[in-house]
This record gives structure tokens, C-alpha cells and sequence, in this order.
């Protein structure tokens, strides 16, 4: 199979949250259609990003949370020996699929939950967000069934981060987490009972989870001694694209790495 580019692009999720996405460049094309074939070829490479995704075989299993049943996609490695739970934004687990990929093959068995089985329901609202960060505990828990001694961690990408800062913030069993864009949520930091070694990644000019969520987090963990890391994205708004994307991870897999 011919080697494909990676390309880094941000697209808009159901609430208007910005969500990573990679895609995969297409080859190019050998020779010119004719012309009564020209607009159909154009309507089928639009909707090629799409198809490709679809049609991945990514196999799943599920867990009991709270009363129900919570799927979860697994992205194995041949040269895991770490797992990370990767938790999407508001738009839902699709589009984060090809950045689950991307872990397992730097080395992390990859689990992407879907979390809004936890509680049935996308609101934002303090009930549901216990019943997610409940789901998962419930995850790292069942991974430990298996090997208690495995290491996790967890990343999570605007909503996903927030769910990941609650779970930290009540003491979740895991290595260390990658805050990407996302805030703690008010009940969370009232109840606040500890923090995992975190990293914090925003974007200066984010107009849907304002900087200073991050700089308010970044002034906790000074004051509370918990083990952090932080970088601001001068020029970043919500979502990460080119270069500041693959800096982003480039320093997830760095401090991981690192606990």
C-alpha cells in the first residue's frame, strides 16, 4: 500500500467545539477524467475522508457503569505495554478515531469510551458529569482487572479534558493526564481531592473554553504542590491544527513518558 501524508484539521462538532481530527491525504490522481465523469469523481473525493473513516474495522467491547452498559473502541499496539484512555469532545468518539491510531502506534493500547452511555444524555450538567467520570473509573478499573500493575493514562480533548480534570480531580488511578483545551468543572474543583501529574495545553485565543480556565488551573496546581506542565499556544484558538497539533502531541508523548 502506498505511504499516505498525515493532515491536521479541526472541524466543528454538533455543540460548535473544534475536535482534532487526522485524515489521510489522498494519492494523487494518474491521469485526467474525462469531462461527463469529472463532477461525480469530485463529489466521491469529497466525501473519501468520510468513507475511509466508516469503513474501519476497530473492534469494541463494553462495561457496566452506574446501571448501564458503556461502549468502548480498542486500538491495540504491537509495542504496547501502556494504555491510554482517550476521551472525545462534544461532537463524539468519530471523529477522534484516527487519533486514537495515532497513540497505539506510538506505542499505547488505545481505548476510546463512549462516554455519554454512562448517562444517555450529551448535557453538561453536574449529574452527568459524575455519571461520566464515574464510566471512567469503572474503565481503569476493568483494566486493572487484568493487570493490576498496567499503567494508564488518560487524554482528554475540550468536554473530554473536563471529564478527564474531574476524574484526576477525585483521585483517578492513572499514570498522568493530558488536559487538551478543557476546564475542571466548578463541582469538581469544591470537591477537589488531589490531581495526577497533568499537562495543560490551550490555545491563547480559545473563545470557547477561554485561557484563563488553563491559567486558573495552572495557579492550582502551584498552590496545591500537585506535578504539572503547561503550554499556551499564542496564536491557538479551540482545537489544534499543523504545527501547534503535532507539538501538542509531541509533548503528550513526552510526558507520559515521564510518569
Amino acid at each position: 500500500m502506498a505511504a499516505h501524508n498525515r493532515v491536521h484539521v479541526a472541524v466543528s462538532g454538533a455543540s460548535g467545539m473544534l475536535n482534532p481530527v487526522r485524515i489521510r491525504q489522498a494519492g494523487q490522481i494518474a491521469h485526467m477524467p474525462r469531462p461527463r465523469f469529472r463532477v461525480a469523481l469530485v463529489r466521491l473525493l469529497m466525501l473519501w475522508p468520510a468513507t475511509w473513516l466508516a469503513a474501519q474495522s476497530v473492534p469494541t467491547d463494553s462495561f457496566p457503569s452506574q446501571g448501564r452498559r458503556v461502549t468502548y473502541e480498542v486500538f491495540e499496539s504491537q509495542r504496547a505495554n501502556r494504555t491510554l484512555i482517550l476521551l472525545h469532545g462534544a461532537s463524539g468518539p468519530e471523529g477522534y478515531r484516527p487519533q486514537a491510531s495515532y497513540f497505539a502506534d506510538h506505542g499505547y493500547r488505545t481505548l476510546l469510551p463512549h462516554y455519554y452511555d454512562a448517562a444517555g444524555s450529551k448535557a453538561r450538567n453536574t449529574q452527568n458529569y459524575v455519571a461520566w467520570v464515574g464510566a471512567v473509573c469503572d474503565l481503569i478499573a476493568k483494566v486493572r482487572q487484568s493487570n493490576p500493575t498496567e499503567k494508564i493514562y488518560l487524554v482528554g480533548y475540550s468536554l473530554g479534558a473536563s471529564v478527564a480534570l474531574a476524574a484526576g480531580s477525585q483521585r483517578a488511578s492513572v499514570g498522568a493526564i493530558a488536559d487538551w483545551y478543557g476546564s475542571l468543572p466548578d463541582s469538581f474543583f469544591r470537591s477537589l481531592k488531589g490531581m495526577p501529574p497533568l499537562l495543560i495545553l490551550h490555545g491563547q485565543g480559545d473563545t470557547n473554553i477561554p485561557v484563563s480556565n488553563a491559567r486558573q488551573l495552572i495557579r492550582l496546581c502551584e498552590l496545591a504542590h500537585f506535578t504539572c506542565e503547561s503550554h499556551i499556544y499564542a496564536d491557538g484558538g479551540h482545537g489544534f491544527i499543523g504545527k501547534a497539533m503535532a507539538d501538542a502531541d509531541a509533548r503528550t508523548l513526552a510526558f507520559f513518558a515521564k510518569h
